[in-house]
């Protein structure tokens, strides 16, 4: 076995089993009662769990491990629980599950003997522990997972007759996703259902009802292209906004209108908007929402519009209410997507807070877990990968694309490495002492957490204004300040 892993599973020679914390302990459950670390002395010669010489590692299972009050009758009890064996599993139940579910056999490895002099010993340890940890790949597996779940790409249908201004439409609210050759003056020039689409949001710009076609034709055809979104799998692909156009200077709602309206699409994901305001008269767009109304939508669901010729008018009324209907797994991309309403954009960035929060104070908790029993200073690397998964998440809340991931976040998380070498965290905070306790884990944590997410914020306001975004710098006395803040509002809280 020559790559050891955090939270790897350790045998030693009377089938007694524990968690690979650092090169100095491990977890495990030495007599009947709670999980407790061991030194490698007083667990003796043991073996690790490993798929082509790689030990397979069970991190998240450890921290949970270190985290728990429970007690347990064994070690191979504990193990069970976190790896969510059948109840009363043994030894040979874990051999099975570990061949069978993650190809892995039990295999040799040499434990590092620590020398307490000199101290750049243990750094050498760590930075051999921590070259085994593909910070990168991680970051990235980690970052798209993110962006699965904060930045979903919305489907929208815009339907409507010929020459309604849809593709207009589309265009003033969200720009360039539209080519120029789908825009004409009241031409067909959208054949069936487009497709238009980038990395934020895919539009669906139905084909109007066109001379020689019947209503009854264009309804079925629009009915079987909704059903067939509808019944796919992967909500994903499902229509989850429809923009249905009507012509205001022609004052006339059809019965297909209606139709369509209230039997094929669900009424609560309708906005009506009715196209070309600025050359409709009152007196139209009075009869108009009445008549919308009757077919069953709300007045606050009827948007009066104009293209950009005619002034964007309720362009903004339209993103504001898109933004508020679609469904929370897609806002986020939509919002970033629009390009009517800057301060919307900002704001929108602004009220990440609560979400960053969330993802800082998951990781802080984490963190706390490894840090259970105290760890020694160059033992620090255990919490890396929490910190990695963090930022990685933070990046995905915020939108950080491919350029300012490549140019800032990466090389940052791969300083992070050097910024907890024991010396490095004895400078940033002085009387550590020689062991970070789950407190201090998950401070450090914590703060860092405060750090990059004021980073991201400031980048992803700096894109919508135009600016240079700022560089994701490791400023000691700065991060410092965040330490302080972080630990001090956990103080006030208790």
């Amino acid at each position: 076995m020559n790559k050891m892993r955090f939270g790897a599973i350790l045998v030693a020679s009377d089938q007694r089993v524990g968690f690979y914390l650092s090169h100095r302990v491990l977890l495990t459950v030495p007599l009947p009662g709670e999980v407790r670390a061991v030194s490698y002395n007083e667990f003796g010669n043991c073996k690790v769990f490993a798929r082509n010489s790689v030990a397979v590692s069970f991190f998240e299972a450890m921290l949970n491990a270190a985290n728990t009050t429970e007690k347990f009758n064994d070690s191979i009890e504990m193990i069970s629980k976190f790896l969510n064996l059948p109840e009363k599993s043994d030894f040979e139940d874990l051999c099975k599950y570990m061949e069978h579910k993650h190809g892995a056999v039990m295999e040799d490895f040499e434990i590092l003997k620590i020398q307490e002099e000199p101290d750049n010993t243990n750094n050498q340890l760590w930075r051999s522990e921590m070259e085994n940890f593909d910070v990168k790949k991680e970051f990235n597996s980690k970052y798209e997972e993110a962006r699965e779940k904060f930045g979903k790409r919305p489907n929208i249908l815009v339907c409507g007759y010929t020459g309604s201004g849809k593709s207009s439409l589309v265009k003033a609210i969200l720009g360039d996703v539209v080519p120029d050759s789908a825009i004409g003056d009241g031409a067909p020039r959208t054949m069936g259902y487009d497709c238009y689409e980038n990395d934020l949001v895919k539009i669906w710009d139905s084909k109007g009802l066109e001379l020689g076609e019947t209503e009854r034709e264009f309804t079925e055809q629009t009915r079987q292209f909704v059903r067939s979104q509808q019944e796919n799998p992967n909500v994903d692909d499902h229509i989850h906004l429809v923009w249905y156009t009507i012509q205001g200077p022609g004052a006339r709602v059809t019965d297909c209108d209606k139709n369509l309206i209230r039997n094929i699409f669900t009424t609560k994901n309708v906005i009506v908007v009715v196209t070309k305001s600025d050359i409709t008269r009152p007196n139209q767009k009075a009869a108009l929402k009445e008549v919308i109304m009757d077919a069953g939508i709300p007045e606050e669901r009827i948007i009066f519009s104009s293209d950009e010729e005619g002034g964007a008018v309720g362009c903004k009324e339209l993103m504001n209410l898109s933004y508020a209907m679609l469904p929370d797994a897609y806002k986020d991309a939509f919002m970033e997507a629009q390009r009517v309403d800057k301060e919307a954009k900002i704001q929108a960035v602004y009220d990440k807070a609560g979400k960053a929060k969330a993802i800082i104070a998951t990781a802080a908790t984490a963190a706390a877990g490894a840090g259970a029993v105290p760890i020694p200073l160059s033992d620090a690397a255990v919490i890396v990968p929490i910190q990695v998964t963090m930022i990685a998440t933070l990046a995905g809340l915020y939108g950080l694309k491919e350029e300012a991931i490549k140019q800032s976040a990466l090389p940052f998380v791969a300083r992070l490495a050097g910024v907890f070498l024991a010396t490095s965290l004895l400078k940033l905070i002085p009387g550590l002492g020689s062991a970070i306790n789950a407190t201090v884990a998950a401070t450090l944590t914590g703060a860092m957490g405060l750090y990059v997410k004021s980073n991201f914020e400031e980048s992803a306001i700096a894109k919508i204004e135009g600016r240079p975004a700022p560089d994701l710098g490791f400023d000691v006395e700065l991060f410092k300040k965040f330490y302080a803040e972080y630990k001090k509002n956990k103080e006030e809280v208790k």
